[in-house]
C-alpha cells in the first residue's frame, strides 16, 4: 500500500479509505469465511471491520492494517459463534472457487485427483479446532508473516509458532489417515 494512500486514509480521506477496503477485502472476506464457515456471517464480520476500519482512521494508516483487520473479523467470527453450537460444515461446501478447475492442458484424470486433493486439505482444514484452523489459515493460505499472524491472533510469536507446528502435523495425519482409509468409508 502506498504511503500517501495511507496518510490520506489517516486524515479521513474517503477515496484513500475506499482504496484500502479494495485492496484488503478479498483476503479479509476468505479469511472470514474460513473462520465463520457460514458466507451471511463472513459478509457481516467483514462489512462491519471495514465500518470500524472507517472509523479509526489511526489504524487505517499502520502498517499492519491487514492484521487488525484479520483480527477484527477473527474476533467478530467469535462472537457470532459463540451462542450457538453448529454442526461442522466442511469448509469445501461453502467454497465456490474449489468448483472451478481451469481448462488448460490438464488430462480429465488430473485435474480430478488435483480437484479431490485440493477439496480434502479445505475438509481437513475445517475440521481442525478453531485455533489450529485460524493459524493455518492466515499463514499457509492468506499467506501473512509470522509477526503479522501472531498480532491478528493475540498471541506471542512463538506460541504462533508452535501452533502452526502442531496444525501443520494435525492436518497431515488427517489426510495421511483419509488416504489409507477404504474409498467410501
Amino acid at each position: 500500500m502506498h504511503p500517501s494512500v495511507l496518510a490520506r486514509a489517516r486524515s479521513g480521506d474517503a477515496e484513500a479509505l475506499d482504496a484500502l477496503v479494495r485492496t484488503y477485502h478479498d483476503r479479509v472476506y476468505r479469511f472470514g469465511l474460513r473462520v465463520c464457515r457460514n458466507a451471511f456471517d463472513a459478509d457481516d464480520v467483514v462489512q462491519e471491520a471495514f465500518i470500524k476500519l472507517a472509523r479509526r482512521p489511526d489504524v487505517a494508516a499502520d502498517p499492519g492494517v491487514l492484521s487488525w483487520l484479520m483480527s477484527v473479523v477473527r474476533n467478530g467470527c467469535a462472537r457470532l459463534l459463540r451462542p450457538f453450537l453448529r454442526p461442522r460444515s466442511h469448509l469445501a461446501d461453502h467454497d465456490t472457487e474449489l468448483d472451478a478447475i481451469p481448462a488448460d492442458a490438464e488430462s480429465p484424470q488430473a485435474a480430478l485427483e488435483r480437484w479431490q486433493l485440493v477439496r480434502a486439505v479445505h475438509a481437513a482444514i475445517a475440521c481442525l479446532d478453531a485455533p489450529y484452523r485460524e493459524v493455518i489459515i492466515l499463514r499457509d493460505l492468506e499467506g501473512l508473516s509470522g509477526a503479522e499472524a501472531s498480532e491478528a491472533l493475540g498471541i506471542a510469536e512463538v506460541a504462533m509458532k508452535t501452533r502452526l507446528h502442531r496444525a501443520r502435523r494435525m492436518l497431515r495425519e488427517q489426510l495421511e489417515a483419509d488416504l489409507r482409509s477404504p474409498i467410501g468409508g
